[in-house]
C-alpha cells in the first residue's frame, strides 16, 4: 500500500491510497471515501478526477461512498414512527433528498486501518446531519484480491435512523470516457423492476421485465432496445440471482455482468437491488459545468454506467432499512473483472 498527499480541504489533509498487485491497482481517497481509479489489466475503468479541487466541485458523485441513504427519499421527508424529519433537498425540481443530501460524499473520512491489500476509512456522522436523526459511526473497507475489488460497509447508530449505503462508481470498460457505453453488453439478473412516478420515486408496483426493454436476463447490447420513448436507463432492478459467490461467510448474489468484448465486469452483492444508470444526466447540464475527467476528458452524456447495490429507493419511508441504537448494519459488494 502506498500513500501520498492529494490536497488540503478546510485544513484537513486528504491522502490518496494505492493498493495493487501484479494484475490490478486501485486508488482511493479519504475525501468521501472515494474510489478514484480501478485499473484491472492496464485499463482504468472508473470515472473521476486528477485533483481534489475537482472532487470538491463535482456534483455527480463520481466514485463516492453514498450515505446515510442512497438514491431518493420522497419530498426530502423521513417518517419514523410518525415523527417527520426534514432532510436536505437536492434533486433539482423533484424536491427529493438524493444520496443523503450533502451526505458522506462531501465529508473528510479518517484513516482507520491499512494493509498491503486494503484500506479502511471511518466517519462519525452527528445527530441531525442532513436532517437525519441520531448519530452514526460508519466504516468502509476497500480490499483488492486479484482483479476483484471488494467493498465492505459497517455502520452502528446511536439511535433509530435509516441506513442504506453504496458506492457510486461510474464505469466505462473502454477506459475512454469520451465514448458512450451503449455498445457494451449487459446482463442483469432480475425478474422485475421498480415502477416510478414523475419524481422517480417507486410507486410500489414491480412490473415483470419479461418482453420489455428492461429485460437483461439474457445479455444484449445496452443501446439495442432504446428509442425516443426510453432514451436511457435509470432504474432499480429487484435481483433474482442465478449464481452466488461466497466471501467471508456471506453468499453474494451475481446481480449483473457488463462487457465490451475485452473486459467483463461482474457485480456480486448481498443487497436486494441494483440501480442501473447509463449516465443520462452526465454532461447534460443538470450538474452544472462538470469538471474534466482524468486526463482532461470532457464528461459526455451516456459516457458511463453505474450498478449501485442498494435497497429500493425511498424504502426508509416504508419501514425498511431502519436501524435501532446499537444495531449493526453491514453490506458487501464485489466488482470483479476478468479479461475475455
Amino acid at each position: 500500500m502506498e500513500k501520498r498527499l492529494f490536497g488540503i480541504h478546510e485544513g484537513h489533509e486528504i491522502y490518496i491510497y494505492t493498493i495493487k498487485n501484479e494484475i490490478c491497482s486501485v486508488d482511493v481517497i479519504n475525501y468521501g471515501a472515494t474510489l478514484v481509479r480501478f485499473v484491472p489489466f492496464g485499463t482504468d475503468i472508473v470515472g473521476g478526477f486528477d485533483t481534489l479541487e475537482k472532487y470538491i466541485e463535482d456534483k455527480s458523485c463520481q466514485g463516492v461512498t453514498v450515505g446515510r441513504v442512497c438514491n431518493r427519499i420522497e419530498n426530502a421527508e423521513l417518517n419514523i414512527d410518525g415523527a417527520i424529519y426534514m432532510l436536505t433537498e437536492n434533486d433539482g425540481n423533484r424536491g427529493n433528498c438524493l444520496h443523503g443530501g450533502v451526505g458522506f460524499k462531501c465529508r473528510v473520512w479518517n484513516e482507520e486501518e491499512t494493509t498491503d491489500s486494503s484500506v479502511t476509512f471511518s466517519y462519525y456522522s452527528p445527530d441531525g446531519e442532513d436532517g437525519f436523526p441520531s448519530a452514526l459511526f460508519t466504516k468502509v473497507t476497500y480490499t483488492l484480491e486479484g482483479s476483484d475489488l471488494i467493498i465492505d460497509y459497517f455502520a452502528r447508530p446511536e439511535g433509530k435512523t435509516p441506513i442504506a449505503l453504496t458506492n457510486h462508481a461510474f464505469f466505462n470498460l473502454h477506459g475512454d470516457f469520451s465514448k458512450i457505453i451503449f455498445d457494451h453488453r449487459a446482463a442483469i439478473y432480475a425478474d422485475s423492476y421498480s415502477k416510478v412516478n414523475e419524481k422517480l420515486i417507486p410507486t410500489g408496483e414491480h412490473p415483470s421485465v419479461a418482453g420489455t426493454a428492461f429485460d437483461f436476463n439474457e445479455p444484449h447490447v445496452i443501446g439495442s432496445r432504446l428509442d425516443d420513448t426510453l432514451k436511457s436507463y435509470d432504474h432499480n432492478y429487484i435481483l433474482t440471482p442465478k449464481e452466488h459467490k461466497t466471501y467471508s461467510g456471506k453468499a453474494l448474489g451475481l446481480g449483473a455482468k457488463v462487457d465490451n468484448g475485452n473486459l467483463e465486469l461482474s457485480v456480486y452483492t448481498d443487497q436486494p437491488c441494483v440501480q442501473f444508470y447509463t449516465a443520462g444526466f452526465l454532461g447534460s447540464g443538470k450538474f452544472g459545468d462538470a469538471p474534466a475527467f482524468k486526463g482532461g476528458v470532457t464528461p459526455v452524456k451516456y459516457g458511463a454506467f453505474c450498478l449501485e447495490a442498494q435497497t429500493e429507493p425511498n424504502c426508509c419511508n416504508k419501514g425498511l432499512c431502519i436501524y435501532n441504537a446499537g444495531e449493526i448494519y453491514t453490506q458487501t459488494t464485489i466488482y470483479s473483472v476478468r479479461k475475455i
